[in-house]
């Protein structure tokens, strides 16, 4: 009697157990093909990815794409916390302008681009000009990024400094405001320094 109960404990147990690999293997697989199909089993829950990448082509063509090392998606907020972000927007003229950061947020209401948000020791290149700043917003139905703090940039063999710059995508023209100083430097020796600024 003791054996016949014992059998049967060992089938129940060995049932658990291979249900539970064959829905773990399941779950595994979905989330591969799907990484969103997790957060209909797991409400509620942060779903972390490492390698995190989301672009979009338009007309056969990619027009943005944003990367990072991960990212933690809170479904509640519809946001998706990055580390590393690499915030990449291909121009049609076949250039790239690129931003990097320490971190950054990126905004999917419905699954849909909305902005981005950029902080920490924020880096953006476009051709040969480099721009230094602490925080970068884009915003994607107006096609603009907004740096509202302090801004660093060298362009075409000048530097300036100012605030609150606005870099329409859409024109390709930049606005800046509030405390702008621009320094020439010529490249010869022994020649000095043009500032114009407050």
């Amino acid at each position: 009697m003791r054996s016949k109960r014992l059998l049967l404990l060992l089938v129940l147990v060995a049932g658990v157990v291979f249900v539970g690999i064959e829905v773990a293997r399941h779950m595994r697989e979905r989330a591969i093909r799907d990484p969103g199909d997790l957060l209909k089993f797991t409400p509620g829950v942060p779903l972390q990815v490492r390698n995190f990448h989301r672009s979009m082509i338009e007309d056969g063509r990619k027009t943005w794409e944003i990367k990072g090392a991960e990212a933690t998606y809170f479904e509640d907020e519809e946001r998706a916390a990055i580390t590393r972000p690499r915030l990449v927007f291909y121009r049609e003229n076949g250039g790239t302008l690129e931003a990097r950061s320490r971190e950054g947020n990126v905004f999917l209401p419905n699954g849909h681009f909305q902005r981005a948000v950029l902080d920490g020791a924020v880096d953006i290149t476009y051709r040969d000009a480099r721009f230094r700043t602490d925080k970068l917003i884009y915003l994607h139905a107006d096609d603009r990024i907004v740096c509202p703090g302090r801004v660093r940039a060298t362009v075409d063999g000048f530097e300036f400094e100012g605030e609150n710059m606005i870099y329409s995508l859409r024109n390709e023209t930049i606005e800046v405001h509030g405390a702008v100083k621009t320094i020439i430097q010529p490249g010869f020796p022994g020649e000095s320094r043009v500032t114009n600024g407050r």
